[in-house]
Order: structure tokens, then sequence, then C-alpha cells
């Protein structure tokens, strides 16, 4: 009996031993994805606060007087207020009306200066809200419709990231495998190898 006494005593310390060890390794886990998650946020708002200076030295910029160009000036001033207005809501996470402001930009200036830029913060508001299908089509149509604009590679970074965050570590992958091969000195190639780093450790892929 002291010897069954002991033994069951030494399977219950084990599966303990266990559970602690499982706990640690899902506190670290969630320790990473949290970091992660913080630096995502940062960069983002850190990105539009640039964005927003940059439109606002714009307002200085003269265009030439001619009839033609006042127009091509007039519609210019238009477009630029209408991204501006939609990301300032943004940043006040008053996303749906964001969005309508960002698609009137897509539809009435589909050739505009800022519309890769508004595909772009529409599929980060459709992210924002675990809208993951709406998100991969705004992504997908940065980088399809506007391949050499600096938003394609956050684009494809983006698109990654979502495969990643569905455990679709294939195709998350592939993602940042091209970031890295299409814009090697990028900021999302940084981000990129970083994930890549992070994806393998997660889902046990070994080169």
């Amino acid at each position: 009996e002291e010897d069954e006494s002991a033994e069951l005593l030494y399977q219950k310390i084990s599966e303990l031993e266990k559970e602690v060890a499982e706990l640690r390794n899902q506190l670290e886990e969630n320790s990473i994805l949290m970091e992660r998650s913080l630096e995502l946020q940062q960069q983002r708002y850190l990105d539009l606060d640039s964005r927003i200076l940059e439109l606002s030295k714009l307002e200085n910029n003269g265009l030439s007087e001619g009839p033609e160009d006042s127009v091509i000036k007039d519609e210019q001033e238009e477009e630029k207020l209408l991204y501006k207005n939609a990301l300032e809501l943004f940043e006040a996470s008053r996303y749906a009306e964001a969005l309508e402001i960002f698609s009137q930009v897509i539809i009435t200036y589909p050739e505009g200066i800022y519309t890769p830029e508004a595909y772009f913060w529409s599929g980060e508001l459709f992210l924002a809200q675990e809208f993951y299908e709406d998100a991969k089509l705004s992504y997908a149509e940065v980088f399809e419709q506007f391949p050499n604009h600096p938003r394609a590679a956050d684009s494809l970074y983006k698109l990654g990231e979502i495969q990643r965050v569905e455990s679709n570590f294939i195709e998350a992958l592939n993602y940042f495998e091209r970031v890295v091969s299409l814009f090697p000195d990028s900021g999302a190639a940084q981000l990129s190898k970083k994930s890549l780093k992070l994806i393998k450790e997660e889902s046990n892929l070994i080169d």
C-alpha cells in the first residue's frame, strides 16, 4: 500500500510539473505575441502621424497657374482633404466613417495620388475589426494595382500576418519571403524577417 501511495504521489507530481511547464510555455508565447502586437500598433500610429505631417506640408506646394493645372490642383486638394479626414477618423477609432471616406477616395479618384493609401488603410480598418477576408482584398488591391508604391511591401506583409493569425503557416511564409525578396530594404522586410523566425517556431517548420 505504501508503494502504491508513493507511485500515485509521484504520478501527481509529474502531472503537476508537466502542467507548470505547459503554462510557462503559454506565458512565453503570449508575451511574444503581445510584444509583436504592441510593436505593430506603435508602428501603425507612428506612420499615421508621419502621413498627416506630409499632408500638411503639401499645402505649401504650388502648381502652375494654367487653366488645366488649376483644375488638377483643385482635384488634388479635394482628394487630399478627403484622405486626411479619413485618417483622422481612423485615428479616432471611428472606423465606419473612415471606411466610407476611404471608399469615396477610391471610387472618385481611381488613379489618384492617395488611392493606394486609401486601399491600404481600408485594409487596416478591416484588420482592426478582424474582418480578415475584406482586409485581404484591400491589401491585395494595393500590391496588384500599385506594385511600385511603397505600400505594396506593407500590404504583402499584412497579408502574411493575416495568414499567420489564421494558422495558414505555409501561405504566411510565402508572403513574408516575397516581401524580403522583392523589397529587401523596406521596413516591411525587417518585420517579415522577424515573422519568419516566429512563425517557424510556432509551426515547427524548419528550413
